[in-house]
C-alpha cells in the first residue's frame, strides 16, 4: 500500500502508509511553526484515499478545509487541486447554531448500547455521567463531583435495565426528585438529600435559555452521518464541528466528549475485518492540550485516551496537534507511535517532548532537541519507528485549499452546498416531528388509560399496613448493635409499597382410592414482581424462592397473615417507574404456575406489599 506523501519533494517523498496511522498522528510545534497545515495536509490526503474524517475547529482555521485555493497557490498542485475538488465534500456542523449544519446532542439516549457487554454499557454510563457533571458545573476530583457522577451513573443503569426512556433533561429532574425505590438505598449511601436537591437545580437549567439548544436545536449527531455514511454521493467526507458556537468551555469539552464516546460506539457496531491493515476513519483535535491536561481529570480525557487505546483495533485513527506539548497527558497518548515536531522554544515543551522522543528514537535523542528551536515554519522532523529508522528532516507540501483563512460564525453559511444543508434540514424537521407525534401519542394514551382508570379501574390492589412510625424505634429496638446502651440508633425512615403478583388459580387434587376425581379448591398465590419467584411466610419472615415442596394450598402467605384490601390509586404513592413500563404477563404467568404446580391460572394482578425502609 502506498504512502500518504506529506512533502513536496519528488526527489525525496516522504510519508506514512495508512497502516502505521493505525497507531495515531501527533503534531506538536509553537505558534507560527505550520501545525495546524501539516495536520490539514494530512486531512486532504486522507480524504482523497476515501478516508473520511471528524475534526473538530476550536478557532474556525480548520472550516477553510472547505474553500478551495487559487491554483497560483497550490504550487502546481493541479492534479491533487482537482482530485479534491470532484470527491471531497466537507461539511461543517454548528452545535446550538444554525449558522452552519445544526448539530445536538441527547446523551440519554441508550438504545445503541444494547449489544454491548456489561462491561462496555457500564463504562458508557459511566462516561455519560462525568460529561453531564462537568457539564453542570462539579468538578470530578471533588467528593461532590464524584457524587453526581455516580448518582446519574446509577441512574442510567436503572432507566436503561427498566427500558426507560427520556426524551429530554426535565425527565431525568424528575427522576432525581423521585428516587425509584429499587435504587434509593446506593443512592443515599454515597448522596445527600441537599446534594440531590443541587444536582436536580443544576440539570434544570440545562433545559432553559440557550443551553438547551446543545440538546434539542438540530440534527441529532450520528456518527454515519459525520462520516457521510448516509449520503447519496460518492465524496468522501471531511465532517468540521465549528466549536466557537458554543459559549463555555465545559459546552466544548461536553461536546467533544460525547462525539468521541460516540464514535468508540460506532467502532464496537463495525469492527473491520480479520486481516484489515488499513483505517476506516480519522479523528482529527486541533489544540488539545486543555482536553487531556496532565493532572486535572476532564470530561472528556477517559473518552479520548479510550478511543486512542481501542481505536488502534478497529481502524480508527486519531490525529491531534498542539502548540504547548508541555500541558499534556502523555499517558494519554501513549498509544501513538507517529510524530510530527515542529520548533518548540520553551523549556517545558521540549522536556516534554524529549521524554516522548526517548522512547521512540533513543539513539537520535539529543540530535533532535537540538534542531527543536531552530527549525523553520513548515519544517517538522517525523518520528515514527513503523515507517522509517530515523528521524526524518521535511517540508510540509502546499495545502490544496485555503490558507491562512479564519471562518467567521457570520460566514458559515456559504461553506455548506445548498443541497447538503437541504438535506439535514428535511431530516432535522423530519426528527422535529417524530418528537412531536411521539408527544401527542404519549398525552393521548395518557388520556386515555386515565380515563380507563376513573371509571372502573381505579383501585389499587395492596396490603394493609399495620404498623406506624412512631412504633418503629420499639420494633426496631431489640436488633440495633449493644445491650443496655445502643451504640446504632434509628435515624431516618421511608415508606414504600414493594411490587407483588397476585395470581388468581384452581388447585387440581385427585381425591378417592377406587374411583378417583379431581377436586378444585380455590386457591391465591403471590409472586414476586420481576423474576416471579414465588413468596410465602415461614416463621413470620418473607422467603423468595423458585422451588418449594408444599402443595399450593398449605402454602402460609399473604392470605394468611395479612389483610388485602383496595384502595383508591390516587391514595396510593408508588412510583410505578419502577416496573419498567411492563405489564402483567398473564400467557407467561400462567405458564410458569401450571409448570411449577397442579393448578390452573385464571387471571393475575399487581398487589402491593407496604413496607418500612
Amino acid at each position: 500500500m502506498s504512502k500518504i506523501i506529506l512533502n513536496n519533494d519528488k526527489n525525496n517523498p516522504i510519508g506514512i502508509s495508512l497502516k502505521t496511522l493505525q497507531r495515531h498522528f501527533a503534531c506538536f510545534g509553537s505558534s507560527g511553526s505550520g501545525k495546524t497545515v501539516a495536520c490539514k495536509v494530512l486531512i486532504e490526503e486522507l480524504a482523497m484515499r476515501g478516508i473520511p474524517i471528524i475534526a473538530f475547529d476550536p478557532q474556525g482555521d480548520i472550516s477553510s478545509l472547505a474553500v478551495l485555493a487559487e491554483e497560483s497557490d497550490t504550487n502546481n498542485q493541479i492534479n491533487n487541486s482537482k482530485n479534491y475538488k470532484n470527491n471531497v465534500e466537507v461539511v461543517v456542523w454548528t452545535p446550538s447554531s444554525s449558522k452552519g449544519i445544526p448539530l445536538s446532542i441527547n446523551p440519554l439516549q441508550f438504545s445503541n448500547i444494547d449489544n454491548f457487554a456489561e462491561e462496555d454499557k457500564s463504562r458508557y454510563f459511566s462516561e455519560i455521567a462525568k460529561n453531564i457533571s462537568c457539564l453542570i458545573g462539579y468538578h470530578l476530583d471533588s467528593d461532590s463531583g464524584k457524587s453526581c457522577e455516580s448518582v446519574l451513573s446509577i441512574i442510567f443503569e436503572h432507566l436503561y435495565k427498566n427500558n426507560i426512556i427520556l426524551n429530554d433533561f426535565i425527565g431525568l429532574v424528575d427522576i432525581i426528585n423521585n428516587i425509584p425505590v429499587e435504587i434509593s438505598v446506593i443512592i443515599k449511601s454515597i448522596s445527600t438529600n441537599s446534594l440531590l436537591k443541587e444536582i436536580s437545580k443544576k440539570i434544570s437549567l440545562l433545559t432553559i435559555g440557550s443551553r438547551k439548544l446543545l440538546f434539542q436545536s438540530g440534527v441529532p449527531a450520528n456518527i454515519n452521518s459525520l462520516l457521510g455514511l448516509d449520503s447519496s454521493n460518492d465524496k468522501t467526507r471531511i465532517s468540521i464541528i465549528y466549536l466557537n458556537t458554543l459559549s463555555s468551555f465545559e459546552e466544548k469539552e461536553f461536546f467533544i466528549g460525547s462525539i468521541a464516546q460516540l464514535l468508540y460506539n460506532w467502532m464496537l457496531e463495525n469492527p473491520p475485518n480479520e486481516n484489515f491493515d488499513s483505517i476506516q476513519c480519522a479523528f482529527f483535535i486541533d489544540e488539545i492540550a486543555p482536553y487531556i491536561p496532565p493532572v486535572k481529570k476532564s470530561a472528556c480525557k477517559t473518552s479520548l485516551e479510550l478511543l486512542f487505546r481501542q481505536g488502534r483495533k478497529y481502524g480508527v485513527s486519531s490525529i491531534i496537534a498542539t502548540q504547548s506539548p508541555g500541558d499534556i497527558d502523555y499517558k494519554a497518548i501513549g498509544q501513538f507511535s507517529t510524530f510530527a515536531l515542529g520548533s518548540l522554544n520553551t523549556n517545558q515543551d521540549i522536556k516534554k517532548v524529549k521524554r516522548r522522543i526517548e522512547s521512540s528514537a533513543p539513539t537520535e535523542t539529543e540530535s533532535i532537541i537540538k534542531q527543536l528551536p531552530s527549525l523553520n515554519p513548515g519544517e517538522f522532523l517525523l518520528i515514527s519507528p513503523d515507517e522509517y529508522d530515523s528521524a526524518q528532516n521535511i517540508n510540509i507540501r502546499w495545502l490544496l485549499s485555503k490558507h491562512p483563512l479564519i471562518i467567521s460564525e457570520n460566514k458559515l453559511g456559504n461553506l455548506n452546498s445548498e443541497k447538503i444543508r437541504n438535506y439535514y434540514l428535511s431530516k432535522f424537521k423530519q426528527f422535529k416531528k417524530t418528537l412531536l407525534d411521539d408527544s401527542k401519542n404519549l398525552n393521548s394514551a395518557i388520556k386515555r388509560v386515565s380515563k380507563k382508570n376513573n371509571s372502573d379501574n381505579s383501585l389499587s390492589l395492596i396490603v394493609k399496613n399495620n404498623i406506624i412510625e412512631r412504633d418503629l424505634i420499639k420494633i426496631i429496638k431489640p436488633f440495633l448493635n449493644g445491650m443496655i446502651f445502643k451504640s446504632e440508633t434509628l435515624y431516618e425512615t421511608k415508606f414504600n409499597y414493594y411490587p407483588l403478583i397476585q395470581s388468581d388459580l384452581v388447585v387440581l387434587k385427585n381425591k378417592g382410592f377406587f374411583k378417583k376425581k379431581i377436586e378444585k379448591i380455590p386457591e391465591k398465590l403471590y409472586l414476586d414482581y420481576k423474576n416471579y419467584k414465588l413468596v410465602y411466610i415461614k416463621k413470620n419472615k418473607f422467603i423468595f424462592t423458585n422451588v418449594i415442596d408444599i402443595d399450593p394450598n398449605k402454602i402460609i402467605d399473604l392470605d394468611n397473615k395479612c389483610e388485602i384490601i383496595e384502595k383508591d390509586t390516587n391514595e396510593v404513592k408508588f412510583d410505578k417507574r419502577i416496573l419498567g413500563n411492563k405489564k402483567i404477563d398473564q400467557n407467561k404467568i400462567k405458564n410458569h404456575m401450571e409448570r411449577k404446580f397442579r393448578v390452573k391460572v385464571k387471571k393475575s394482578k399487581l398487589i402491593l406489599l407496604p413496607y418500612w425502609e
